[in-house]
């Protein structure tokens, strides 16, 4: 059985966010899978079930080295591509069975796009509950059009905080354990944290995410939290914005430059898709 490691959400640069990809091709049970993910130590590892997968539908599960979450972006990103390397792929459009629903992907100029979760705000955090996790202090957080911190799911459960500049973004940090227990009482992954000025000229935005409840100190790239953030800029921000394509700039600050794309449809329904580039680090054999 093979897996393969690949950094999902490379920038010109590098960077990136590495994900496992396994072809589960002998029915592995939960715990084996746990198993797997835990000795792999990545942030997420991808099954791709063969014998439940037809035509181009594909049945993909995810695991943390913690736990099995519905849905990750990086890691569905980097198994797409592998399909695709491996010649599985059929056109340009393909569904993905998850935990989180049945989701489209779409392949546009070469780039996989994965459909997230239809956007929901799941809850709020006050502006006080934020100042005791983080070393944030309150004139530079710039809460929701509410005066509060959303906290939105497009496959996973984010709180989305925005910041006041990209030196704040780059020097706040996490009281880790207060945050994981915001997180377990919450009932979240993590946080999301955003500056709209960035590094490079052609970002829309420069983010960090800190998930340590699921074993996550700081992610370098994340897709469904930037579906979320995105769902967020266009509907809850104090200063929403009007486009329906964006370029995210994530892990710069943890030496592991990686860019996210995102765009919406203009369907009554909104529908986000968050897609990258990729990059094939290593193949192995598992052995059973």
């Amino acid at each position: 059985m093979k897996q393969y490691i690949l950094s999902s959400f490379v920038s010109k640069i590098g960077g990136g966010n590495k994900a496992a990809v396994v072809l589960d091709d002998v029915s592995l049970c939960d715990n084996e899978m746990k198993n797997i993910a835990k000795m792999n130590n990545l942030s997420e590892t991808a099954f791709i079930s063969i014998q439940e997968s037809k035509d181009n539908n594909f049945v993909i599960r995810y695991f943390t080295p913690m736990e099995e979450v519905d849905i990750c972006g990086h890691a569905a990103l980097a198994s797409f591509n592998i399909l695709d390397e491996l010649g599985r792929l059929k056109g340009n459009e393909f569904y993905h069975s998850t935990k989180a629903g049945s989701l489209k992907v779409v392949k546009r100029e070469g780039i996989f796009y994965i459909e997230m979760k239809k956007p929901e705000i799941v809850g709020y955090a006050s502006i006080d509950e934020i100042l005791d996790i983080t070393s944030l202090k309150e004139e530079e957080i710039i809460p929701d059009v509410n005066g509060r911190i959303s906290i939105i799911s497009t496959g996973l459960k984010d709180a989305i905080i925005e910041v006041a500049s990209l030196n704040i973004l780059k020097e706040m940090s996490i009281i880790k354990e207060k945050m994981i227990n915001f997180c377990k009482r919450k009932g979240i992954v993590g946080a999301h944290v955003v500056s709209r000025e960035t590094l490079e000229s052609d970002s829309d935005f420069a983010c960090r995410n800190f998930a340590p409840a699921v074993g996550i100190d700081e992610e370098s790239a994340t897709g469904t939290s930037n579906g979320s953030l995105v769902y967020y800029m266009k509907n809850l921000a104090k200063n929403r914005l009007n486009k329906n394509s964006f370029k995210i700039e994530q892990g710069y600050f943890m030496d592991s430059p990686s860019n996210i794309y995102v765009y919406t449809d203009n369907s009554h329904d909104i529908r986000i898709f968050v897609g990258g580039k990729t990059k094939t680090l290593e193949i192995q054999e598992l052995r059973f």
